[in-house]
């Protein structure tokens, strides 16, 4: 009969067709210092990173304990549980003996896992407990023949505590023969003990009996503890020879680090020999013969490998992202190369590898941030074993966010990417004036000066700063960065007011190239031939806009504050695409369809539902609205908003050329008889801000990436939300329908326009609108320059006319 067990995505038959299946032993405090060490610093990541490591070894299970003294196993236990069912496609296999703790994750899983473990230590009192678990939630059991005499050494033993729980399992608790996998038991024959010399017989043969005896029923096996107490490259050889013997006795799963099984025709004759020996007891001087040989391959091999490896492996965990051993790696370094030159001769080089990767389209920017994270933990670790490191030579960056802007993720992207390819760089923060830039400019004499902006009015900021820049003498070229910023207008605005070199940077790459043409003296500011635009901006083509339009009917007039919304509809309204590919960097480029839809269902999707489930269940979002409707007229390019407050006025900009769109053309003036207007601002709160400038402090670069952009997408989610709420107030929708593709192409009637985008490019708009709304009510305030903190919230003016769609001016 087939049995399998499964993940959230996939299932695992038991037994397959080619024995054994691998359960990977790693995460597990007892058996592994690295996972040890990440669970005691509740380093989640870094946890979940060993389990996907395994997966990609070869591990079709996943044994999960966290059992350790001084941990709360129950908590890390359910931490672990959520993040590993949804980033892991192999199944579980939860390693602990509390009935508590198993109750607790067991309906968390949302597959069919295997706990381990059962025994008869206590005389069954336990076994009773979990065996009505696996009953109730589906599980398999991992049996250990284990009774209150102690561990089972003797085949008799070892099949007569096996029938015994076989008993008490399927008879009493109407558990399936199929549902259990006997680990038998093996001990080390490699300590010299008389007693130990025959373990790997006894092991083997009470396979052999209790599959006899017990039909049905499954096999696993600790397999590396065979081999304790032996030398490593040795017990990889004899852990692989025994996993052989053990599969043909009968063995259908393995507790093994897949990376570190060796097929068994890779084994040469001698090794399989002296393994065979020392296996069955063959001779008195069996374990010594096995010492002596593989203790002169072993010192052979190390000798081999350390002139030769040890630089190509930290290039190799630069180029992956890998921090795993990392401080042992450079330790080693040590021993050969200066720090210094480890981090120039090394580490730079490597990184600068990562870089033309990045621009040949063969990395994408998650692993980029992995890899500035090695490098980043390199530096640190090697900087206790130097005098501080000097930026003579070093060309510096001064980098800021320009004033009135609070936005920060496009700079501190080129701060990880310029530092961490060896450049000294110093990021003065956000709302910075001109005059501030000009005195660290001058205090700290930067070879090049970085301007970063999201917003129209922070580009047209970067206009008056390069006057400003002229006027006080600066000479260092200047990069301008920004998602507001094109190309022409870098060349038509803002390098006419410089005498140096003004530089377009249309990501951090960019920046990365034009500091090194800097350095190569080929730095060119930006130009454009007007010859290659377009005549028209983007937007809606109509001739005209019909004034015949009803304004709808609204459910109230005046303010409205919501402050109990649920987090969990806004991942309806989350446009996936411009997350994955958008914020989060991970882009077909140059991956076929079949690799780009493997990298989607095995890392992109696996982190997003991660990242969800946390989100939900750690309460990261706290969704809040203040919103209203109001009567209004147009008047020319103005809006006159009327309130209990008094009447605002809204001026909005005409486009210069054809269809010469303004928004307040979509309402009627006092003439045609007024119209209705909505507004709103939202927020998702400061929680997932404060995190990421967290992880952006402790050089966590790749998840600051990811979690700053699930916020921006969700925060948009949420107006998506909102917008679509309103809709079906006014009558102009009959429900719900959370279509992110219709909302993408605007598929609804109506628009809703953010200020300080295209449209309604001016911040200033938003004074009248929060005396509309009273948006301090739900947290959100107003810079100087009229940006909303926290930063993750946004605005909208709701039109309701069809023919109103997004457009540029």
């Amino acid at each position: 009969m087939k049995v399998s067990v499964s993940s959230l995505y996939q299932a695992v038959e038991l037994n397959q067709e080619i024995p054994p299946l691998l359960i990977g032993e790693r995460c597990n405090p007892n058996g592994s210092k690295a996972f040890r060490e990440a669970l005691l610093a509740e380093d989640w990541d870094s946890c979940l990173k060993m389990a996907l490591d395994q997966e990609a070894r070869g591990a079709q299970v996943l044994d999960l304990c966290v059992a350790y003294a001084g941990r709360d196993e129950l908590s890390d236990m359910n931490t672990l549980v959520k993040l590993f069912a949804g980033s892991c496609k192999a199944p579980l296999m939860l390693d602990s003996t509390s009935p508590e703790t198993l109750s607790a994750v067991l309906p968390l899983y949302p597959g069919r896992a295997i706990i381990n473990s059962i025994n008869l230590e206590d005389g069954g009192a336990n076994l009773d407990k979990i065996c009505a678990l696996a009953k109730k939630y589906g599980a398999a059991v991992v049996a250990l023949t284990i009774t209150e005499e102690g561990m089972a050494l003797t085949c008799e033993k070892k099949v007569a505590a096996a029938k015994e729980i076989y008993r008490l399992a399927v008879e009493k608790h109407g558990l399936r023969a199929q549902d259990i996998l006997f680990d038998l038991l093996t001990f080390t024959v490699g300590s010299g003990d008389e007693k130990m010399r025959d373990a790997a017989i006894q092991t083997l043969d009470a396979i052999k009996q209790v599959k006899k005896e017990l039909p049905g029923v499954g096999f696993t096996l600790g397999v590396s503890n065979i081999s304790f107490g032996l030398r490593p490259a040795a017990r990889k050889v004899l852990n692989s020879v025994f996993l052989h013997e053990a599969v043909a006795a009968g063995l259908n799963t393995a507790i093994v680090d897949a990376a570190k099984v060796l097929p068994y025709v890779a084994i040469s004759d001698e090794d399989r020999q002296l393994c065979l020996d020392l296996l069955f007891n063959r001779s008195d001087d069996a374990l010594m013969n096995f010492i002596e040989h593989f203790e002169q391959a072993v010192e052979e091999s190390d000798e081999e490998e350390s002139d030769t490896l040890l630089e190509e492996q930290l290039r190799q965990k630069v180029l992956k992202g890998d921090k795993e051993g990392l401080e042992d790696l450079l330790t080693e370094l040590r021993g050969r190369w200066q720090p210094l030159d480890i981090i120039n001769g090394l580490l730079v080089p490597a990184m600068r590898e990562v870089g033309e990767l990045f621009g040949r389209g063969e990395l994408l920017l998650p692993f980029v941030l992995q890899s500035a994270e090695v490098m980043k933990q390199s530096v640190n670790l090697l900087e206790p074993y130097m005098e501080k490191l000097s930026d003579e030579g070093r060309t510096s960056i001064l980098l800021a966010t320009v004033a009135g802007d609070v936005h920060d993720i496009g700079k501190n992207l080129v701060d990880i990417i310029l530092s961490n390819n060896g450049y000294k760089v110093h990021n003065i923060g956000i709302k910075v004036p001109a005059e501030e830039i000009i005195a660290k400019a001058k205090e700290l004499q930067v070879d090049v000066v970085g301007l970063s902006g999201l917003l129209v009015k922070s580009a047209l900021l970067m206009k008056e700063n390069m006057l400003q820049f002229q006027a006080a003498g600066l000479t260092q070229p200047v990069l301008l960065g920004g998602a507001a910023l094109t190309p022409k207008f870098v060349a038509e605005d803002c390098v006419p007011g410089y005498e140096n070199q003004v530089v377009y940077c249309a990501d951090a790459f960019a920046g990365l190239k034009a500091i090194r043409d800097f350095e190569s003296g080929s730095l060119q500011s930006t130009r454009w031939e007007s010859a290659a635009v377009a005549a028209n901006k983007p937007g809606p083509q109509q001739e005209g806009i019909d004034r015949s339009q009803i304004p709808p009917s609204v459910p109230f007039l005046g303010e409205k504050i919501i402050e109990d919304l649920p987090a969990e509809p806004l991942f309806n309204y989350l446009n996936q695409a411009a997350l994955f590919r958008g914020r989060w960097g991970y882009r077909r480029g140059k991956m076929s369809k079949e690799e780009y839809a493997e990298l989607t269902d095995k890392t992109v999707l696996p982190l997003y539902a991660r990242l969800k489930d946390q989100a939900l269940s750690e309460n990261w979002l706290q969704p809040k609205v203040a919103y209203g409707y109001f009567d209004c007229c147009s008047e020319g390019d103005s809006l006159l908003v009327h309130s209990t407050s008094g009447e605002k006025r809204f001026d909005f900009p005409r486009q210069p050329a054809p269809p010469h769109l303004c928004i307040a053309d979509y309402f009627r003036s006092a003439e045609e008889g007024g119209d209705k207007v909505g507004f709103f601002v939202v927020t998702i709160g400061d929680r997932l801000a404060e995190m990421t400038s967290e992880l952006y402090a402790s050089d966590s670069y790749h998840d600051y990436l990811m979690l700053h952009g699930l916020g921006v997408e969700l925060t948009d989610g949420l107006a998506e939300y909102w917008h679509e709420q309103m809709r079906i107030e006014m009558g102009l929708q009959q429900q719900a329908q959370a279509d992110v593709a219709a909302y993408v192409a605007q598929g609804y009637q109506g628009s809703r326009y953010g200020f300080g985008y295209p449209a309604c490019p001016d911040l200033e708009a938003h004074l009248p609108l929060f005396e509309l709304v009273k948006a301090q009510q739900i947290g959100v305030g107003l810079t100087e320059s009229f940006e909303m903190v926290p930063e993750m919230s946004t605005s909208a003016i709701v039109v309701h006319h069809p023919q109103a769609k997004y457009f540029a001016v």
